[in-house]
């Protein structure tokens, strides 16, 4: 059994690894742990001579790498495969391509990411998935109340 777990290192989707991991564990799962790099079509629609988005492009590479080391250490004991994997475009559409070109059999993301703007973003991601996604998908819900305190 394969289990996705698209994450942005925001509270939901740390939740959303901690699930997956029970639920893993449970079904002998092998986790595929993804982040999405958001694009940035908004640069490349007024051209320039700045190097301002490839400055942009790696730094969002490096914090992919940096979100993804981090849950690998908190999956550390996880006695399954573990894989990750960081890639660019549209989050919604990069999941359930990612999903299907992957045999994914599960996948488990939270329903807020990081930030006010993100929240409702990633919101919409999630609502996406579930609509255009052929494999099934699990949606841990944030705990609102904690988060404010």
């Amino acid at each position: 059994m394969k289990i996705l777990v698209p994450i942005d290192g925001s509270k939901s989707s740390k939740k959303s690894v901690i699930v997956a991991q029970e639920f893993g564990e449970k079904m002998q799962a092998e986790l595929m742990i993804l982040t999405v790099i958001p694009e940035t079509t908004v640069f490349e629609q007024y051209p320039t001579n700045f190097p301002y988005t490839l400055e942009m492009d790696q730094a969002n590479v490096e914090r992919a790498e940096f979100v993804l080391s981090d849950v690998e250490r908190e999956l550390g004991k996880y006695p399954y495969e573990i894989q990750t994997y960081y890639t660019s475009g549209n989050p919604a559409h990069q999941i359930t391509k990612f999903a299907e070109d992957h045999n994914v059999d599960l996948i488990v993301m939270g329903n807020r990411g990081l930030g006010a703007f993100s929240r409702t973003f990633l919101g919409s991601v999630s609502n996406k998935v579930i609509n255009q996604s052929k494999t099934s998908v699990l949606v841990v819900k944030d705990d609102f109340e904690n988060e404010k305190k």
